[in-house]
């Protein structure tokens, strides 16, 4: 009785979607569909148009999920390549253009992950009156246009875009190592000035160095460098005075506790 006033409005395509599928629907819902298909006494021609109905709605739910499991093939593969990317021991010497395209696409996706991340403080920033703008403020939305540029400029293999690149990734890396210090300080001293600083796992600090790290070893290979005309006296150089400008904040920062 439960079952059988709802399935009464059940189109002939839908009752017979509960009668295929046994294992989804408990017996006595079987029993009801099944009696109720029944006693509409369908002609042939009509039995034949919901079975139609029904193949084509099994059709359909087969392509969504090639679709979805292509998908998640393409992520699982992009996955892959980036690890194998920069992986430092490789079997064979990776082609250049795919890593330029790897590392650009890689880096585009995190720049919209972020972008749907703070969109929220971004849409507060720019629309309420409360919002206050000051070198702090401009300095933490400059990423918001320096990873876009990077990477589009990195993609048409341009050299400024391979020094843009460099540098801020050599600014995040050397920045995750006062995180991870600022870190363990908070866990050994968790009353201390340092507490007012997120308290985040040491372990994500030290993949975020690694991954950061990786990338910046792939891209600094020779093979890379000549595409976009960076020396080996540039590349130390860039390398060199990203990391000094970064340890420099660093050591401010933490006079400051």
């Amino acid at each position: 009785m439960e079952f059988s006033e709802s399935f009464k409005t059940y189109s002939n395509a839908e009752l017979l979607r509960v009668i295929e599928n046994p294992d989804d629907y408990q017996p006595q819902a079987i029993e009801t569909a099944k009696n109720i298909f029944a006693d509409r006494k369908l002609s042939e021609m009509e039995i034949k148009i919901a079975k139609d109905e029904l193949e084509i709605e099994k059709q359909e739910k087969l392509r969504k999920e090639q679709q979805k499991r292509v998908v998640e093939d393409k992520v699982k593969n992009i996955g892959k390549s980036v690890f194998d990317q920069i992986n430092p021991i490789q079997e064979k010497t990776p082609n250049s253009e795919k890593t330029i395209r790897i590392i650009s696409i890689l880096f585009g996706g995190l720049f919209l992950f972020q972008l749907y991340k703070e969109f929220g403080m971004l849409k507060f920033m720019f629309t309420d009156s409360y919002s206050e703008w000051d070198f702090s403020t401009v300095f933490y939305f400059l990423s918001f246009i320096i990873i876009p540029t990077a990477t589009i400029l990195f993609y048409m293999r341009k050299k400024i875009g391979w020094l843009l690149l460099t540098i801020y990734l050599v600014y995040s890396a050397v920045s995750t190592i006062g995180l991870f210090i600022l870190t363990m300080k908070v866990n050994m001293y968790p009353e201390g000035p340092t507490a007012i600083f997120p308290q985040i796992s040491p372990t994500i600090h030290i993949l975020s160095f690694l991954f950061l790290s990786g990338i910046i070893w792939v891209i600094s290979r020779e093979k890379i460098r000549t595409i976009y005309s960076i020396g080996k006296r540039t590349m130390v150089l860039t390398i060199s005075i990203a990391t000094l400008v970064v340890v420099l904040e660093i050591i401010t920062i933490f006079r400051q506790f």
